[in-house]
């Protein structure tokens, strides 16, 4: 048992029952007040061993209000919070509330309609393109009145304290950073005009609530200002930042982060940068503030050493955050040694902060139950018998899920191992996290009684073999069949006959491509041109692959951007400079014309040409197709079987691994596959 992670600690006015929490992360569960599916979640999490919540953007003033999130400065939502409170402390939890307000990162688009966005300067805000608005003198006092308001309201909601958001490039950071305070008065200037703001928001909270409430702040620790080093604040001075707070104000806890909007991968860090992003500057925070706790976020090297960062003294709090939403179970695994059964976030930050930055709910891409707490499953019904195509991540899933609730499960894989395009993908330079997931798919087959047949092409005879009463398709995708050397789809979908002269190539498609960092100039040549139709993380997958094989790659794309439907998981800026890091040209806005002597790059504006240059090899980025067995699709498959048959994940449509999990996820648990629904 883990001793250390055990212990309660006390934080201010109250006392956690251990060292494991949930740091604040937008869910868009709810709209301005507390919701009944955002109870659940942390409720679930509670029961899972969780010791501590911060409840994350409550907003303090109408002028920061975004759709999807909480307003602290409603007093409706005392109730609310209330519900939400008392639900989560019956669960043997406890949890704060993180009071904030967006300044240039605000919505522009307000939930009542069109507004100015506030800014301690006049400025061009990095997430919206809108121009600010410098905040007057009254601006400010309004605002320090709103946050102690909205303290006094937490307070009365049941919540054990707050935290002031001073990190992540929002308001109270802003105020404090070079890289967005320009003012010349007395909020601006020298360190001491910079932390003006948040030293009169955090003693206007203090004399609204008292002395006997908590009152901690989430602090940037390192803005990582990569664009323009020496401009940003660095983590000596952030450290400064922090003693000047304390001087004039009590504080009862420190929580961390990093970055900002000027580089969010830093904010929202995805599987392509350090599992352990913040571990030194947490420790040196710690060393400076031995007599205050100090949360560690971004400071275990993986989730089963949480333990070791309380013992190296690096943080009084561990926070596993993502790690909690893939595994409501994590804490009590880890409490009590279970390590060997943990479901590990991996990272990618498509079902999470992916869908959240669109406005979708979150979920998790490993937990599909994640956020779907409230949900009630289909009663199991009679035992069938399961034939599962494909060894997939869909297939894996579907055939755990399945053999879980009582159902005989044969799995057919036609390769010698199981894991489909997790294998390919495991190995694309910074997403070795995916690794987990393997293991994790592997392990769980093994544990839940399934018949795995691995080597066994799949065919109408070999599935009827097993005889079947439902069949689940996940044979995955394949780049489209034909013979590469001779036909090519190049730039917006079109194909063209290759000239002659393609035989000097040698022409692939995006999966041989992406086999690895192993491929290099003696297999495909040292130059490489990279047709990308796609611009999604499966071609920033194939661009990483080359680059780090040491190649010379250049990639043509129609789109107007690199990669433009990258950066829903917060990881485009790490790609990027990945990719400029290695041998790598681009050319954007335009398509690839065959011409008998050789291949052209046209302007898809202006139809100018230029020539493309000396190329060994192309890879063709375009749509994926289904793979079918016997040429058949499910309803064709069910017909020649004579049951059900639910193809899922890219057998269905070629897409991601979110869809491929939760589509398996949807039909082993007896629900309708979402395109279904009415």
């Amino acid at each position: 048992m883990n001793t250390l992670l055990a212990q309660p600690l006390r934080i201010g006015s109250f006392t956690v029952p251990n060292r494991l929490m949930q740091a604040a992360h937008s869910k868009q569960y709810s709209d301005r007040v507390e919701s009944a599916r955002e109870t659940a979640y942390y409720v679930r999490r509670a029961e899972g061993g969780c010791g501590l919540f911060v409840a994350g953007n409550h907003f303090v003033h109408p002028s920061g209000s975004i759709r999807g999130f909480e307003d602290a400065w409603r007093p409706e939502s005392v109730a609310a919070n209330i519900a939400m409170t008392s639900a989560i402390h019956d669960a043997g939890a406890r949890v704060l509330v993180q009071l904030n307000h967006h300044g240039a990162q605000a919505a522009p688009q307000g939930p009542a309609g069109p507004r100015p966005v506030y800014a301690p300067s006049r400025m061009i805000s990095p997430s919206t393109g809108v121009a600010t608005r410098e905040l007057s003198h009254g601006d400010i006092r309004e605002l320090v009145a709103a946050w102690a308001r909205s303290a006094e309201l937490a307070r009365e909601g049941g919540f054990d304290g707050v935290e002031i958001h001073l990190a992540h490039g929002y308001l109270g950071h802003q105020f404090l950073s070079p890289l967005y305070n320009a003012r010349t008065d007395a909020y601006g200037g020298d360190l001491e005009g910079r932390t003006r703001f948040p030293r009169e928001v955090l003693a206007a909270v203090r004399a609204a609530v008292g002395d006997d409430y908590t009152v901690g702040i989430r602090i940037c620790l390192n803005e990582h200002h990569e664009g323009e080093p020496g401009r940003g604040l660095s983590a000596a001075d952030l450290r400064e930042v922090v003693a000047r707070l304390r001087a004039e104000t009590r504080i009862d806890f420190i929580d961390t982060a990093a970055g900002g909007y000027h580089d969010v991968h830093w904010v929202f860090p995805s599987s392509a940068m350090p599992v352990a992003w913040l571990r030194e500057d947490v420790a040196a925070l710690k060393q400076a503030n031995p007599d205050i706790p100090v949360f560690g976020v971004g400071s275990a090297w993986a989730v089963e050493e949480a333990e070791e960062v309380l013992a190296s003294g690096i943080a009084d709090m561990v926070a596993l955050t993502r790690g909690q939403l893939a595994d409501p179970d994590l804490a009590h695994k880890l409490l009590t040694g279970r390590t060997e059964t943990v479901r590990h976030c991996i990272r990618l930050n498509q079902g999470c902060l992916g869908r959240g930055s669109v406005g979708l709910p979150v979920t998790c891409t490993v937990n599909p139950d994640a956020g779907r707490e409230l949900d009630r499953l289909p009663e199991p019904g009679p035992a069938q018998r399961w034939t599962v195509v494909g060894g997939g991540p869909a297939g894996m899933h579907a055939a755990i899920r399945l053999a879980q609730d009582g159902h005989p499960v044969t799995l057919l894989e036609a390769a010698p191992v199981l894991g489909g395009q997790l294998r390919r993908a495991v190995r694309v330079p910074g997403r070795d996290s995916v690794g987990l997931l393997l293991s994790d798919l592997e392990r769980d087959v093994a544990r839940a009684s399934v018949d795995v047949r691995l080597g066994v092409p799949a065919d109408v005879a070999t599935i009827a073999a097993t005889t079947p009463q439902r069949v689940l398709l996940a044979t995955g995708a394949v780049a489209p069949t034909g013979d590469t050397r001779t036909t090519l789809a190049f730039g917006s979908g079109f194909a063209e006959p290759a000239p002659a002269s393609i035989d000097a190539w040698t022409a692939m498609d995006a999966a041989q491509a992406a086999s690895g960092p192993e491929l290099g100039p003696q297999e495909l040549g040292p130059r490489v041109l990279v047709v990308d139709d796609d611009g999604t993380a499966y071609a920033s997958g194939v661009l990483l692959s080359l680059v780090g094989a040491g190649l010379d790659v250049h990639v043509a794309t129609p789109y107007e951007t690199l990669l433009p439907h990258v950066g829903t998981g917060y990881e485009r800026q790490v790609v990027l400079r990945t990719l400029a890091a290695g041998t790598f040209t681009r050319t954007v806005g335009v398509r690839v014309r065959s011409t008998p002597d050789g291949l052209r790059l046209v302007d898809q504006l202006t139809g100018e040409e230029r020539e493309v240059g000396q190329v060994d090899t192309v890879v063709a980025l375009t749509p994926r197709q289904a793979v079918r067995v016997a040429g058949l699709d499910a309803e064709g498959l069910s017909d020649a079987l004579g049951v059900p048959v639910t193809a899922v994940g890219d057998a269905l449509s070629p897409r991601n691994l979110d869809a491929a999990i939760h589509e398996a996820h949807w039909v082993a648990t007896g629900r309708t596959l979402p395109s279904r629904e009415s």
